[in-house]
């Protein structure tokens, strides 16, 4: 780390589980994100039958809302019937919309492209149509907002002619422009930006963080460690952390990062096993706040990708 960047310690005060098959009727469920909205919380997950969809067990969406973060209701369920939607992500419009994006799977009997579609909600309850976004085959994994701009990385699947990923943006979040044409390698993506406008990128599979100033076109990148399901946050007056699976299966941890250097240090791990990971972060309150997912202590079918799985809400302190 460098000299200026803050060591923090981390307390975990309580965890919680907010969502589980009972609640689903399903056993998989996964993949978090985590926002407030009018004064209420959201978390955005996937339900299904397992990991990975196929024709036998495609996913849906599910939206949660929280006024005390302790209990916990369904406030938008999200199917598609061509395929399996994968991770819900959400961000809040420059209109005062919330906004949830994901990707469908598409399967005709085999996968063969990923297409992007977004929902819109003035209320957090009554939710737009469907409503497709960028381009077929380049999944739109997360979205940011910066300035009244929505940013997001758009990976190609492995079928794809194309080998790196493709940054776009949006002013409404529903017309999407490509802004880079060919970023970096890389699949899931998580945007973050310091208070001076810095764009920051992190790229799973490519393994590194990059800087970009305005109009976020030329892009400087060093190598970090790999995290899946990752998610680079802004913590105010602190730093920057990054969550996700930290490299080895069944764990949820939150690092903390230089994004000036790439270098990181384990600030904290959660209880985690088997299949896990995909947090979501509020800082609410003095409090970090973590959304993940992980196998249930008494999972037993499906290999690493063990189910039950359940939704998790950790409550974090930290200090310097």
């Amino acid at each position: 780390m460098s000299a200026n960047t803050p060591k923090l310690t981390a307390e975990l005060v309580s965890i919680q589980t907010i969502w589980t098959q009972q609640d689903s009727g399903q056993p998989h469920n996964a993949f978090t994100d985590m926002i407030r909205f009018q004064d209420q919380w959201y978390v955005g997950l996937r339900e299904g039958e397992k990991h990975h969809g196929g024709l036998e067990g495609m996913g849906a969406l599910r939206i949660i809302r929280s006024t005390d973060s302790e209990t916990w209701t369904s406030a938008g369920h999200f199917v598609l019937a061509d395929g399996d939607l994968r991770d819900a992500k959400l961000s809040i419009t420059p209109d005062g919309e919330l906004m949830l994006n994901s990707a469908i799977q598409v399967y005709h009997p085999d996968p063969d492209l990923h297409l992007n579609y977004a929902w819109f909600s003035k209320d957090g309850a009554t939710w737009s149509g469907p409503v497709q976004i960028g381009e077929p085959d380049l999944w739109i994994w997360s979205v940011t907002w910066h300035d009244g701009v929505a940013y997001g990385i758009g990976y190609p699947n492995q079928d794809s002619d194309l080998e790196v990923t493709r940054l776009y943006k949006s002013n409404d979040g529903r017309d999407w422009e490509v802004l880079v044409p060919a970023l970096h390698e890389g699949n899931e993506s998580s945007i973050a930006f310091k208070p001076d406008g810095t764009a920051l990128c992190y790229l799973r599979k490519g393994h590194v963080i990059g800087q970009s100033l305005p109009p976020y076109t030329d892009w400087k990148w060093v190598d970090t460690r790999d995290v899946g399901g990752p998610k680079l946050f802004n913590l105010p007056d602190c730093g920057y952390i990054l969550g996700g699976r930290g490299g080895k299966w069944g764990e949820m941890k939150i690092f903390e990062i230089d994004p000036d250097t790439g270098k990181s240090r384990l600030l904290i791990e959660l209880p985690a096993n088997f299949d896990s990971s995909y947090p979501g972060f509020l800082y609410h309150e003095g409090f970090l706040w973590v959304s993940y997912y992980t196998s249930a202590e008494d999972a037993t079918e499906g290999g690493r990708y063990r189910v039950p799985t359940e939704i998790r809400l950790a409550k974090i302190r930290l200090s310097e």
